[in-house]
């Protein structure tokens, strides 16, 4: 019976463990997009690709408010009380999961059309942001397995 409880237990920590790491490595990957944002913005005024870094910028940034309203939505959906939770809010959460995705994606062709540049620093940045969006594209993969885990167990659900 001891060993049971202790692997329950295990089981719970383990379970949430690996549930704040995958939150977590969103957040990382929103404070890494953020930050890059921030650094190409104070590069604006010396650049000769100021046209291209705003794009960047403005790419870089509609990323950022994606995720912070995911964040939001993953606040409000945690207030629903477990016996009240249906498979809505959720499907919800799967939608814009994919539309983060499809617009990352998106970011991710237009930053490889890039070829050439005026300026060189343009040109790493367009590299740095390409590599931080296809992390977050990879990371958005393994955040749709785990809320669709949970809608398939919403199913389930007597």
């Amino acid at each position: 019976m001891k060993k049971l409880i202790f692997l329950v237990l295990a089981l719970m920590l383990t379970w949430s463990t690996l549930a704040l790491a995958l939150e977590t490595t969103l957040i990382d990957s929103r404070n890494e997009i953020l930050k890059n944002a921030q650094q190409m913005k104070s590069y604006f005024t010396t650049s000769r690709d100021p046209i291209l870094l705003n794009s960047m910028w403005d790419s870089s940034v509609m990323a950022v408010s994606q995720l912070d309203a995911y964040f939001s939505m993953l606040g409000i959906f945690n207030t629903i009380k477990n016996e009240n939770l249906s498979e809505a809010p959720v499907e919800y959460l799967l939608k814009w999961l994919k539309q983060i995705k499809d617009t990352t994606e998106l970011n991710i062709k237009g930053l490889e059309a890039i070829k050439k540049t005026a300026d060189a620093r343009s040109k790493v940045f367009a590299m740095k942001l390409k590599d931080l969006f296809n992390k977050l594209k990879t990371r958005i993969d393994q955040e749709l397995q785990t809320v669709g885990k949970l809608k398939e167990s919403l199913a389930q659900k007597p």
